[in-house]
């Protein structure tokens, strides 16, 4: 150990004989400057007759920085019968999804692109479920330049309006979601707290973009920013607004012949729809509220049936938080608010964004029914309280007790008439076919809805969430969730096993941590949820061992003790070294809806040893 420490000593002994060496030198170089008598503010001072000893300027190249990620994951798929999984119904042997980001970063500039590699991807991703996903280049490139209070970006970008009403494009690689814009930006600020965007592009499919320009712009002015010496820090207000356009390819003020399930209709599709959003925020003392309102022109859509009616979306959040102490109550009404940059796909090409009013679910059992947003209108509302009992109270104890309760509530507008079963019609051979859609509704103004007025129940649960420590070692968390849901309304189909519409589901959670040593902690869950529908009930057991900083195993296993009586199991290990991370698995997955924000896509069952690698620099 002495030899090594005196090695590494070495470079830093000639390192600094280096650095006194050149101290000696720039002193000679100062003593041997001129110096001249100048007057500042009525006193004579002495400076040198050269400035350059003081004003050395680091070179542009010296702000150059490169940063980046690696996110991989290879799979290598088994066959499994019981699942009906194939790998014969694989592209190839081994599957793979690979993301590699780089940006450089410079004064008043950056550029950065993506590479992608998705030619045989995982499953899920595969054509069945995602057409078009398959693939491999630089889908993803752009050029920043800032100066001062402006900013301009031209290729690829992601944007939001507001909370996303009328404009949210985004990445989740989850979902295969990639809507970035292609085109244009500029961001201005020309004093504080009050901003610009104006933009233009067209939205990334896959490896394609969609037909449809869009075009819009946003303005937010946040009055205490921009009077910070007249506002209390405890008082805040923020107005936006924002319009956004696109112009419909297939929209040129005529009639248009339309294939939908195989039967022709001649719309006219409008030329150009316009979207508005206005919103205010406000913060009154421990008080945050949020008041926004959007809408759009006609839009004719696959999503929507193609009516014609205009959509309107109104949302309103109540907030409170204090010291132990938080809860928040929000409401949202939307109708036909599926603002699309191509009519034909329901997938995938999405402009704007609903947030669904519901608790994302990290735990296994919790999230096996997740909840989509319906973008052709519901009523959602959702309330949530948080208290943290202090420490040393009877409820409280030695370490304090986190308590969390929430709710959601959401149902289908009150239409004037059902939609029925859907109706009959004739493919190209004359043959009678059952239609996916209501034809008697395409070119009208749909089914109106009285605003206060609320349908059937679409989605409900209630949340309670108990955590407590113990001691400086053990932690505890219990969490129950109820749930009811209209399956068919929120799927698009029945239950695997019957056609109950409404499924009803108890889920029953106990979550531990033992802090067994300095660098090692055991965490595990025990779930168990029970349903008369669906699948019935299910069992789920999870270890995961934590050896800091660099190991980490997990084991786990859903079993279906209703019907399938199927395990679904994971064996994994990973592995962290400074930027690098690795992970090792074999799973056995079920086939389910894999959801974020209120946005789904069905996923596929599957099984085999999985191999992923993320690094950032």
């Amino acid at each position: 150990m002495k030899n090594i420490s005196f090695r590494f000593a070495l470079p830093l002994l000639f390192a600094a004989a280096a650095m006194s060496a050149k101290g000696a030198e720039t002193q000679d170089s100062v003593t041997s400057v001129t110096f001249a008598d100048r007057t500042y503010m009525g006193q004579t001072v002495l400076v040198p007759e050269s400035k350059s000893l003081y004003d050395t300027k680091p070179s542009w190249w010296s702000g150059v920085r490169a940063t980046g990620s690696i996110q991989t994951e290879f799979m290598v798929p088994m066959n499994d019968p019981a699942l009906g999984v194939n790998i014969d119904d694989y592209p190839a042997k081994v599957l793979n999804n690979t993301y590699f980001d780089f940006t450089v970063n410079a004064p008043y500039v950056s550029a950065g692109a993506r590479f992608q590699f998705t030619k045989w991807p995982l499953p899920g991703f595969q054509e069945a479920q995602m057409p078009g996903f398959a693939g491999w280049g630089v889908p993803y490139v752009w050029v920043t330049g800032k100066y001062k209070g402006f900013q301009l970006t031209a290729g690829d970008f992601y944007e939001q309006f507001g909370s996303g009403l009328i404009l949210r494009t985004y990445q989740e690689r989850a979902l295969g979601v990639d809507g970035a814009l292609r085109g244009g930006r500029l961001k201005v600020n020309p004093v504080k707290g009050l901003y610009f965007t104006a933009l233009v592009g067209k939205e990334r499919r896959f490896w394609e973009h969609t037909p449809d320009l869009i075009w819009g712009g946003d303005a937010e002015w946040s009055l205490n920013d921009t009077f910070a010496g007249s506002f209390n820090p405890r008082y805040g207000l923020t107005l936006g607004f924002s319009y956004v356009g696109k112009h419909n390819k297939k929209g040129n003020g005529e009639l248009i012949t339309t294939n939908i399930d195989d039967v022709s209709y001649r719309l006219n599709f409008p030329t150009t729809v316009a979207a508005f959003d206005g919103r205010i925020n406000a913060r009154l003392k421990d008080f945050n509220i949020l008041a926004e309102f959007a809408t759009k022109n006609n839009d004719p859509n696959a999503v929507n049936n193609y009516i014609y009616s205009r959509g309107h979306v109104e949302l309103l959040s109540v907030a409170y938080a204090a010291k132990g102490f938080s809860a928040y109550v929000q409401a949202k009404r939307s109708e036909n608010m599926a603002f699309m940059s191509d009519q034909i796909l329901q997938t995938n090409a999405y402009i704007n964004y609903l947030p669904a009013f519901t608790n994302t679910q990290t735990y296994t059992l919790a999230a096996l029914y997740p909840y989509a947003t319906d973008y052709n209108g519901e009523w959602a509302y959702q309330a949530e309280v948080r208290y943290l009992f202090k420490r040393n109270t009877p409820l409280g104890g030695k370490y304090g007790t986190n308590v969390k309760l929430s709710g959601s509530y959401i149902a289908d507008l009150q239409r004037q008439a059902p939609l029925g079963p859907p109706a009959t019609g004739t493919d190209g051979a004359g043959s009678e076919i059952q239609l996916t859609t209501n034809p008697a509704l395409y070119g009208t103004d749909g089914l109106g809805s009285a605003f206060w007025k609320t349908g059937g129940l679409r989605y409900a649960d209630v949340n309670f969430e108990i955590s407590k420590k113990f001691s400086r070692k053990i932690q505890l968390t219990l969490f129950y969730l109820f749930q009811r849901l209209n399956y068919n309304s929120i799927f698009g189909h029945p239950t695997e096993h019957g056609n109950d519409v409404m499924v009803t589901a108890n889920t029953f959670i106990l979550e531990g941590q033992w802090k067994m040593a300095k660098r090692a902690q055991l965490r595990w869950e025990v779930q168990y949820l029970t349903t008369r529908q669906d699948d019935k009930d299910w069992l789920c057991g999870l270890l995961e061992l934590s050896l800091a900083p660099h190991w980490m195993f997990t084991l786990s296993d859903n079993y279906n003790i209703g019907v399938t009586k199927e395990h679904y199991y994971t064996a994994m290990v990973t592995f962290n070294y400074r930027a690098n991370r690795f992970g090792l698995s074999f799973a056995r997955n079920r086939a389910g809806m894999n959801c974020s924000g209120g946005v789904c896509r069905w996923v596929p069952a599957s099984k085999g040893f999985s191999l992923t690698y993320n690094y950032t620099f």
